[in-house]
């Protein structure tokens, strides 16, 4: 198993830097994110743009391992769907080109990732470092405001039934799924995070066990996999280690984000992201959980934690590689 950072950083001096800090650290894999690519939005012409932005990883001696693709447009069934699946299935052959193994549709859904959901904020832990918080409670009572000029407004401005949103899904990965298989490309589903349960006005996205086998039912191809979120997973009451099992032994899992949390929505109501030595999760046991389904694939220390002083995260994300790097030793 191999360590893969997630990068963010538009090209210059500080991507410079931060090609340089990674590799110091002993990283040699990256994950890239759209926003490190300036004006990409996911529409036919944005390529120029990421294969200049894949290249100087490459010079920097570092190598993409997964390429986020914009998809929102397609997922909420918008006019400009057609061009983005145009522009995803381009980015998904040149990712086969450049020999970049996978590729993960960004975001996965209507609610965009955390940002866009009510109800986080930011905890102190041991000794003052800082980490995310959710608590189902606070996300209910923002929503119930229904604020239009929130950043969650889509929640009760959009018509799209959960239903809709799956055909929307399903039809998405129909068009790109075999763009991949041709490439040797595989395409990558990660979890809603928030992982909250379904709520009036909210689309239930890829929540659950029964809804990811509805996705691999319905499209079904060895180039199709999950992301798999130890985070969101714990966070949603299921059992990580039967999560593990479930997916590992079909070969499902191409991607692990790797992060530890304390408390769950059914049992607490929210849930403390925490470092990885900090939670309610064995680490250790949860590498070797993978290990016994046979997965050799990379893991990403999701989420690093903000230390006093220092707000670009590098100690904590060394803090994360390292503690990660100890822990892959010790499987070994």
């Amino acid at each position: 198993m191999e360590i893969s950072v997630s990068v963010s950083r538009p090209l210059g001096a500080l991507f410079e830097a931060e090609m340089q800090f990674l590799t110091q650290a002993g990283v040699r894999f990256v994950d890239v994110y759209p926003a490190a690519v300036p004006g990409y939005k996911g529409h036919s012409g944005d390529l120029q743009g990421i294969a200049a932005y894949v290249a100087s990883v490459h010079d920097a001696g570092l190598r993409v391992r997964i390429l986020n693709v914009e998809t929102l447009e397609a997922l909420m069934g918008h006019p400009r769907a057609e061009g983005q699946l145009q522009a995803a299935g381009e980015a998904i052959a040149f990712a086969g080109r450049e020999g970049i193994p996978l590729v993960r549709l960004w975001p996965q859904g209507p609610r965009q990732g955390p940002s866009l959901v009510p109800g986080r904020y930011s905890k102190a832990h041991r000794g003052g470092y800082r980490m995310d918080a959710f608590r189902l409670d606070a996300m209910r009572r923002a929503l119930a405001q229904r604020d239009l000029g929130a950043r969650w407004a889509h929640h009760f401005t959009e018509s799209l039934t959960p239903e809709t949103y799956f055909s929307n899904l399903v039809t998405t990965l129909q068009r790109l799924v075999p763009v991949a298989e041709d490439a040797d490309v595989k395409v990558m589903l990660h979890f809603d995070d928030p992982p909250v349960p379904d709520e009036a006005n909210l689309l239930p996205g890829i929540v659950n066990p029964l809804l990811i086998t509805r996705v691999f039912e319905a499209v079904p191809s060895d180039h199709l996999g999950l992301l798999f979120c130890v985070g969101t997973r714990y966070e949603s009451g299921v059992d990580v280690y039967d999560q593990i099992r479930r997916f590992g032994r079909r070969q499902q899992i191409f991607h692990v984000h790797f992060r530890n949390v304390r408390g769950t929505i059914p049992t607490a109501g929210g849930y403390e992201e925490v470092a990885l030595d900090d939670g309610d999760l064995d680490m250790f046991q949860i590498l070797k959980a993978f290990q016994a389904t046979g997965y050799d694939g990379s893991l990403s220390p999701d989420h690093p934690m903000i230390f006093i002083g220092d707000e670009q995260r590098r100690a904590s994300l060394a803090y994360h590689v390292g503690y990660m790097k100890a822990l892959l030793s010790a499987l070994s």
